[in-house]
């Protein structure tokens, strides 16, 4: 393979880095449209704490108490499926029966901003089910099954150089094991630590 110098390879050779090299005004155009775009996103986000995520699941308790399986799902959980499925914002309908209970799932589509009015609609509609076997009910619709809950924890303390912290960890480890020694047998200890730190035993 016959060597090329540097004039032929630098002649033949094009890559994104050269193309930016070489076009400067291009780069600076999308160097300025990317920061713009960064930019609008950013204030656009939500700025939320607690974000809003919508419920999108429920679930439909139907107890018939000392019934079998099968003789549920024939006669309750196909009613609970059928009325269910009216609704056209729902997306996936899942059942479980099990002896004396049928469990239905309710799924929503993804999207839907609002759930609450939708929710509504279905428990209306299981509310005019009358048509159910005698012995079978009440409905029971819970509508905040796949409510999610955000927790945030923040820990927050004055900054300290590993001298300190290796002095209240021993004044913590000293604390301990002086109250393990004098702890009643099967008794259980609290340890509070402020600073000094101050135990009691239960």
């Amino acid at each position: 393979m016959a060597h090329l110098d540097d004039a032929t390879i630098v002649a033949t050779t094009h890559n994104t880095a050269r193309y930016f090299a070489e076009q400067r005004q291009v780069a600076w155009v999308a160097l300025v449209g990317t920061v713009l775009w960064g930019i609008i996103g950013y204030f656009s986000m939500p700025q939320r704490k607690d974000p809003d995520i919508p419920v999108l699941s429920a679930l439909v308790i139907t107890p018939w108490a000392g019934m079998d399986a099968e003789r549920i799902e024939e006669r309750v959980t196909r009613r609970i499926e059928e009325v269910v499925a009216e609704n056209q914002n729902v997306d996936v309908i899942r059942s479980t029966t099990r002896t004396g209970v049928s469990f239905v799932y309710v799924d929503l589509k993804e999207g839907i901003p609002e759930t609450g009015e939708i929710f509504d609609d279905i428990a209306i509609k299981l509310d005019a089910i009358d048509d159910l076997p005698d012995g079978a009910g009440p409905i029971q619709f819970i509508k905040d099954f796949g409510s999610t809950a955000a927790l945030m924890l923040t820990v927050a303390s004055p900054r300290l150089d590993e001298v300190q912290v290796s002095l209240r960890a021993e004044q913590v480890q000293g604390a301990i094991e002086r109250l393990r020694a004098e702890a009643a047998p099967g008794s259980r200890a609290t340890l509070v630590y402020n600073f000094p730190p101050s135990i009691s035993a239960a």
